[in-house]
């Protein structure tokens, strides 16, 4: 009997063991989830006191040119493309036809109408004087001329469906890409080439809101590029966009014209130098001082007790080299974490090892 009962016993020690172990590891694992309380600890940082600076009132930002017109020459109609006179690099005027839908069905449906018109239109002149010497009634005259006047909508409705089923270039220009090949069938819409006009170009830039509010349409810029070592060539400013994005940069486009000697192609790079006269006042910091980059601009600016930090969100503006401006978030004399922000969080505790 006694043994009957040792085992259960054994069992149920053995259970209540590995509870109370399972319950002491338990413990020991959300103590280690717990938030360690880092606020007595100071990170030691480096800072810069933020100041305003003078710097030229000419400014170059980068950017990428862009044919001037540009256009996907579509046609109106349906069917299947007939004839294409032009390929890759072939030069076209405005106005011109590339080339036309299968419209030999329509061409005759033109004729027959076009014959029924003429006999309408004898017949519209006859009953015309007819009327006048009151010979026929006025009711048999509206008729006749109803017939004929339907029938002249109806022969201009075809002329139009023959409008519109060539292929028209609306700019000046060189053939870029096609779309389509003689024999296949083509939708209402459809872009068949497409065409660049790269006589003119515009450099398209993003200059920041306080260059934004200094430039005009009209104003010169000077445009550089990288192909064309030692050249410069002259634009003008033609576009200031009214609304910046979400990083109050603002669109600008400065017209090029392009030239045989050096003749540029769209999509290359190119530095754009605005021009202005004396200097202005640049609020700006390091690269560095910024916790995650431009993408994502924020900094962390020290306490006047130099105890804590706080974390300040950026607009930013043009850079220049290693530095960058600063157009809201910051003021002059603020001091900013530039090394050791990498640890820092809203509030940290900071001891500033030095400061420049």
């Amino acid at each position: 009997m006694k043994r009957k009962l040792i085992l259960p016993l054994v069992l149920v020690a053995l259970a209540l063991g590995i509870g109370l172990k399972l319950a002491a590891n338990k413990e020991k694992l959300d103590a280690a989830k717990q938030p360690v309380d880092r606020s007595a600890f100071a990170f030691p940082v480096n800072v810069i006191t933020v100041e305003e600076q003078s710097v030229d009132a000419a400014f170059s930002v980068p950017g990428t040119l862009e044919p001037y017109d540009r256009a996907k020459v579509m046609v109106q109609a349906q069917g299947k493309l007939a004839s294409l006179g032009v390929d890759l690099g072939s030069r076209v005027a405005k106005g011109q036809v590339l080339g036309s839908l299968d419209v030999a069905g329509k061409q005759l449906e033109l004729q027959a109408a076009e014959l029924q018109l003429g006999k309408l239109r004898k017949d519209e002149l006859r009953y015309r004087e007819l009327l006048a010497g009151k010979a026929t009634p006025r009711s048999t005259y509206d008729d006749i001329k109803f017939n004929f006047e339907t029938q002249q909508v109806k022969v201009e409705q075809i002329r139009q469906q023959l409008r519109d089923a060539q292929v028209v270039s609306p700019v000046n220009g060189t053939v870029v890409a096609k779309n389509v090949e003689v024999g296949e069938f083509v939708g209402a819409g459809t872009a068949v080439v497409e065409v660049v006009d790269v006589s003119r170009l515009k450099a398209k830039v993003y200059v920041s809101e306080h260059a934004a509010y200094r430039l005009r349409e009209g104003s010169s810029a000077a445009i550089t590029s990288t192909v064309y070592p030692g050249t410069t060539f002259e634009g003008k400013v033609t576009f200031v966009s009214p609304q910046g994005d979400a990083n109050h940069n603002y669109r600008v486009e400065v017209a090029v014209e392009n030239n045989k000697e050096h003749a540029l192609k769209s999509g290359t790079f190119v530095n754009v130098r605005f021009e202005g006269s004396g200097s202005v006042p640049m609020l700006s910091i390091p690269k560095g001082a910024l916790a995650e980059g431009v993408k994502d601009p924020y900094v962390y600016v020290v306490n006047a007790e130099g105890t804590s930090v706080q974390r300040r969100n950026l607009v930013l503006g043009r850079e220049a080299g290693e530095q960058v401006e600063v157009l809201q978030g910051l003021k002059p004399g603020e001091s900013v974490v530039v090394t050791g922000q990498l640890n820092l969080v809203e509030g940290s505790t900071v001891r500033v090892a030095n400061s420049k």
